[in-house]
């Protein structure tokens, strides 16, 4: 985690479970390991800097990196399998920083610590003496962490999208937005398609071909740009900042931070999968991370897990 001299062990140990997981699989990411990297601009609103002084929410177009996933770590995962997406975008500045955020199509988190996600992790590793999971292990957590449940229970309602075009992603993490005046607030981002949403059920999804995510957006793409809202939803008083599991309430104020427009797939893409790394504490000034443990844990894994990436294990 940040402001230590090394990697936190139970950091380590996430990542370590995560590979267990995912199966071999070397040179891929143990999660979100089916990717698609696209190229594209994002402008902010006249609204956006009034939120914050970071230079990529004053109006000039910037220069955007979107990728999009599937949240398994096999590499050849059916597109129509029940699972988390994610997108993530990286925005290049003008002074040569960057800006990372990072979304899923699933509102939330299963776990508030990192102790707590490698609990939810452990419980999916299969028995040595069966090479399946322990039957009741999953179930016994989910019953004694209703935030679990709950973020399951989201994930299933829609399981299967049926384009990255038409998903809406959820930003986890709450960040500290300051304007140029002093003004801050906290806020969280949610990116929504300007095509409107569509899922499958998983019994459709399964018909559909192995890579149709890819192939539908591709196709989409030939035929013009695939553009995104991204919207800010700004704190009440009360509402956790620091708690990745706990909504905030939908009646929330939500601001128009600017507009994504993907224009299409990067044809560096193949190299892009390797080197690219998304991290959500690539901040510009302007813009905080709060104390919210999963989010100070996060770099510390990226490097963990880009270490094997980069090495081909």
């Amino acid at each position: 985690m940040s402001g230590t001299s090394g990697p936190d062990p139970i950091v380590a140990e996430l990542v370590e479970t995560m590979r267990k997981l995912a199966g071999s699989h070397p040179g891929y990411r143990p999660v979100h390991a089916k990717g698609l990297v696209c190229a594209g601009t994002f402008r902010a609103t006249a609204e956006a800097k009034r939120i914050s002084r970071a230079t990529h929410l004053q109006g000039q177009p910037v220069a955007a990196i979107v990728r999009f996933a599937n949240s398994s770590g096999n590499p050849d995962a059916h597109d129509g399998q029940p699972s988390v997406r994610s997108l993530a975008v990286k925005l290049k500045l003008a002074d040569g920083k960057i800006a990372d955020i990072l979304a899923n199509s699933v509102d939330g988190f299963v776990a508030r610590t990192p102790a707590e996600f490698l609990e939810f992790l452990r419980t999916q590793l299969p028995d040595p003496a069966t090479g399946k999971p322990a039957s009741d292990a999953l179930p016994k957590f989910l019953g004694s962490h209703p935030a679990a449940a709950a973020f399951v229970g989201r994930l299933m309602q829609k399981p299967v999208p049926a384009s990255y075009a038409q998903a809406s992603y959820h930003a986890e993490h709450a960040f500290r937005f300051t304007a140029a005046d002093g003004t801050s607030a906290f806020g969280r981002y949610h990116v929504i398609p300007e095509a409107g949403e569509a899922y499958l059920s998983p019994e459709d999804g399964a018909k559909r071909g192995a890579n149709f995510l890819r192939d539908e957006l591709q196709d989409r793409l030939r035929r013009g740009p695939v553009s995104f809202r991204l919207q800010l939803q700004i704190a009440g008083p009360g509402d956790p900042t620091d708690d990745v599991t706990a909504l905030w309430p939908e009646d929330r104020r939500r601001v128009e931070l600017g507009r994504l427009q993907i224009t299409g797939i990067a044809p560096t893409g193949a190299d892009d999968e390797k080197r690219l790394v998304f991290d959500p504490s690539n901040c510009p000034d302007g813009i905080e991370m709060s104390n919210d443990p999963i989010l100070q844990a996060r770099s510390a894994a990226y490097s963990i897990s880009y270490g094997y990436r980069s090495r081909n294990q």
